[in-house]
């Protein structure tokens, strides 16, 4: 069975004719699962922006304001809402004004009432679905969140190793010490000599925790959602993505070179832009240790164009197969072979990129390795 929209849809009904609104009322009110009724277009106008209903039906001639003029109105509020034109045989001559103003839909009265449902259930379905596509993107951004969640925790669960293995040495060098006597405390130097030893394993074990705390704080900031746009430079935030992305590193032998040409300010997310340069970063540090490269390198660079700003991401990790150079955009594709790469993350970067950085993202190859490219346009507010 066919999926009904319009029981679920909100529809303004717009028409002066006593009779004919009374009758199509009562079918209509059956069908929808809001029924908004005005008398002419004034009232209609006033009852869109009050209730912006889903869908509506109007009449064409009305006193005061007619059906044309409500629809030119109501459309500049809203360009993409259904408009269902009513009329009599006399009224066609404002047929072409419906056609300029985008009008979705045309009904001669006596209007059929298979028709109308008809006409009305095919208008509403293509702005439901739309809905539901805008659903589904928002629920894969949610899920992108919980991805990247996921690698916050194993990045900060990497990086506390080290820290903690040297803590635990530190304590145990003093435990073995102790129950071995090295210290010496039988005789006076050694018991004088005593705290500064101890102190130097406090030390250490002190400076490790200091790590760790950095290494939390600097993720608590790093992720914490704030979805705020912000003017912001994007060399001094590409710099601190930088600077994340190396603390993260369990080998310090990447080489990052970068050039900074830009000189714009543009609108943009900045936590959101960071995750992506994070994200971008991490995928290629992955295929280095994946392919075993001797002297990584990457290549970063800003410049401006004409409507924003280009970030382009250089390695050297021996580029993709053409084969599927067009496919690593793809939801769950991945080149992480025997990993567990669930392949969302280039596909999320262009998602957001695309749809909530007013952006665009490509990716090339060049001599032994690949190129990214990410250009920004400004975004205009208001």
């Amino acid at each position: 069975m066919n999926k009904s929209y319009l029981k679920n849809a909100t529809l303004l009904y717009v028409e002066d004719d006593e009779s004919i609104r009374n009758i199509l009322e009562r079918r209509l009110r059956a069908k929808v699962k809001n029924l908004y009724v005005a008398y002419d277009g004034e009232e209609g106008l006033a009852k869109y922006k009050e209730f912006k209903p889903d869908i509506i039906l109007t009449d064409i001639s009305m006193p005061n304001m007619n059906g044309i003029q409500m629809s030119r109105q109501i459309k500049a509020i809203d360009k993409n809402i259904p408009i269902i034109i009513s009329s009599a045989h006399g009224d066609t001559k404002y047929l072409l004004d419906a056609i300029t103003l985008g009008i979705n839909g045309y009904l001669l009265k006596p209007i059929d009432k298979v028709k109308l449902f008809d006409t009305l259930e095919e208008n509403i379905k293509v702005k439901f679905l739309e809905k539901e596509l805008n659903e589904q993107r928002n629920k894969m951004l949610q899920q992108s969140r919980f991805a990247l969640l996921g690698e916050m925790i194993s990045m900060i669960a990497h990086q506390w190793r080290q820290p903690l293995n040297v803590i635990s040495m530190s304590i145990g060098n003093l435990r073995v010490k102790f129950a071995l006597d090295k210290y010496e405390l039988e005789t006076k130097k050694g018991r004088e000599e005593l705290p500064s030893k101890i102190e130097e394993d406090f030390v250490k074990i002190d400076d490790r925790l200091q790590v760790l705390s950095s290494i939390i704080n600097d993720f608590a900031t790093f992720y914490k959602p704030r979805d705020i746009i912000e003017t912001m430079h994007i060399n001094s935030t590409l710099q601190e993505a930088v600077r994340d992305f190396s603390k993260s590193l369990q080998f310090g032998n990447i080489k990052i070179n970068e050039q900074y040409n830009s000189h714009k300010n543009i609108l943009l997310y900045k936590d959101v832009f960071l995750q992506i340069c994070m994200n971008l970063l991490n995928n290629a540090n992955e295929t280095f240790i994946q392919k075993d490269v001797e002297n990584p390198q990457i290549n970063i660079s800003t410049n401006d164009y004409d409507d924003g700003v280009e970030l382009s991401i250089e390695d050297n990790a021996g580029g993709i197969s053409e084969e599927i150079l067009d496919k690593i955009f793809n939801p769950y594709f991945s080149t992480k072979a025997g990993k567990n790469g669930l392949g969302l993350g280039l596909y999320m970067s262009k998602l957001v990129i695309e749809e909530h950085l007013n952006g665009e993202i490509n990716v090339f190859n060049i001599d032994n390795g690949i190129k990214i490219t990410i250009k920004f346009k400004e975004i205009k507010q208001g």
